[in-house]
């Protein structure tokens, strides 16, 4: 790293050199650095782009690729420093940067913007959970599946800020409903849309289980097939949430249900269903036991 550093530190910022450079840093792991970085960490290539979108008549337009790559470095400290990240976001802008960079005309920066936010949401929500009423709508206007890759990583953001989306869920409930129903859409948008859905059920079962009808098919074709893990499984908590609620969502549907059911039962062993299950409402476990035998 001493050398990579020493060359970081010799370039200036309008030089593409640095694009491997952003490159290698975001891969770093371990505590941060007691004292403030280079270029903060790359929060300084950021601004030229910011303040041309304000003040066009004023500045230079910017080459966008160092906005991009800036954000792409932010997002891979956060992701490998994880919760050690948080002292650096402490002392910076990087959220009010985030807010204008999430907003940009240029798709590729959008994207990035909300991959970074999903980052930022797992390894420091203390500063996210201020900027949520800010940043929904933007979220919300770009839950577009004509953009696969923004629409990808906003229905991810989104359902990393999953706990704190009561206030917005109606929002973006209709937008993430039809794009799981959209035919041919990516399968990795499909997986991200139905972990979002079944995440927002479960803490907003009241106004997501009404909807059950209309997604809970391809909910299970979206997401059968994937690895366990804590995405997967709060989903499906979600989703017997959800059917607590309105089991009526369910019957007319629910043909490849049990299959689901007793697949994922088989996947996750008798013993780890056996602590999940005791988990639901008494209610909830009589009604899978008495409909899908599980």
């Amino acid at each position: 790293m001493p050398p990579l550093i020493q060359k970081w530190n010799e370039l200036k910022d309008e030089d593409k050199d640095l694009f491997p450079l952003l490159e290698v840093r975001g891969g770093h792991r371990g505590p941060p650095p007691p004292k403030k970085g280079p270029r903060g960490g790359g929060l300084a290539l950021l601004w030229p782009p910011l303040m041309y979108n304000q003040h066009p008549d004023q500045y230079e337009a910017p080459d966008k690729d160092f906005m991009i790559v800036a954000l792409d470095l932010l997002s891979g400290l956060a992701e490998g420093l994880g919760c050690h990240v948080e002292q650096l976001v402490a002392r910076s802008n990087i959220m009010t940067l985030l807010f204008q960079c999430m907003q940009d005309t240029m798709p590729e920066v959008r994207q990035s913007s909300f991959a970074l936010l999903g980052d930022l949401t797992k390894a420091c929500f203390v500063h996210v959970k201020p900027c949520i009423a800010e940043f929904m709508p933007i979220l919300g206007t770009n839950l577009n599946p004509e953009f696969i890759s923004v629409c990808n990583n906003a229905t991810w953001a989104i359902g990393e800020i999953w706990a704190e989306m009561q206030p917005y869920v109606q929002m973006v409930l209709n937008n993430l409903v039809e794009i799981i129903n959209r035919p041919n859409t990516p399968k990795t948008l499909l997986e991200n849309t139905a972990i979002t859905i079944g995440r927002l059920g479960f803490v907003c079962p009241q106004e997501v289980a009404p909807m059950l009808q209309q997604f809970i098919r391809p909910w299970c074709t979206s997401l059968r097939n994937i690895r366990d893990n804590e995405e997967k499984d709060s989903a499906f908590r979600g989703i017997c949430v959800m059917i607590g609620v309105n089991p009526g969502g369910v019957v007319q549907v629910g043909a490849p249900f049990p299959s689901i059911l007793h697949g994922f039962k088989d996947q996750v062993g008798e013993e780890n269903w056996h602590q999940f299950s005791e988990q639901f409402p008494p209610l909830l476990k009589d009604r899978l036991a008495a409909f899908y035998g599980v």
